[in-house]
């Protein structure tokens, strides 16, 4: 027991010793200057080709929504199930927005590497028109299953 207590002390000031110190830079008040490292520019585009119909054993379905909300036009996309839901190994959504930014995003598996019916992305549009597409890659396939433009949804006046 005697023996215990003194490794661990000079455990301890050896860790001490070795840590990184944490002071401010001691002097003439200059700044530190950091390098500017520019982003990865990856250009992000709309996948090409047409929506095609997957084979009814592999077929799987997405749900597309706007959000009538002005200050928070949202698209949700939502996975909704299906007969090739257990081979399903990723769904990607782009979206070109309006204003020309791309974004290219996945929904994210809520399972243990599988889609659960309502798993589902948010992705910020406009209150224009946005183009929307949605490719899913089932057994190492990619499949184009959704491209449309959906216009912001404006809830109409009431009638007179």
């Amino acid at each position: 027991m005697t023996c215990k207590i003194p490794v661990f002390l000079t455990l301890a000031l050896l860790a001490l010793a070795f840590a990184p110190g944490c002071t401010a830079p001691q002097g003439g008040g200059e700044t530190p200057t950091t390098a500017a490292i520019a982003p990865a520019t990856t250009i992000v585009t709309i996948p090409p080709g047409p929506v095609v119909t997957i084979p009814p054993a592999y077929a799987v379905a997405i749900q597309v929504n706007r959000e009538p909300n002005t200050a928070f036009p949202y698209i949700t996309i939502t996975f909704r199930g299906g007969y090739g839901q257990v081979i399903l190994r990723r769904i990607t959504v782009t979206v070109a927005r309006s204003d020309g930014q791309v974004i290219q995003e996945d929904i994210p598996m809520s399972g243990q590497n599988q889609y659960a019916v309502g798993d589902s992305l948010r992705i910020l549009g406009t209150t224009g028109t946005d183009e929307v597409a949605v490719v899913v890659t089932i057994l190492g396939k990619d499949w184009k299953i959704y491209d449309e433009n959906r216009p912001f949804y404006t809830i109409p006046p009431p009638p007179p």
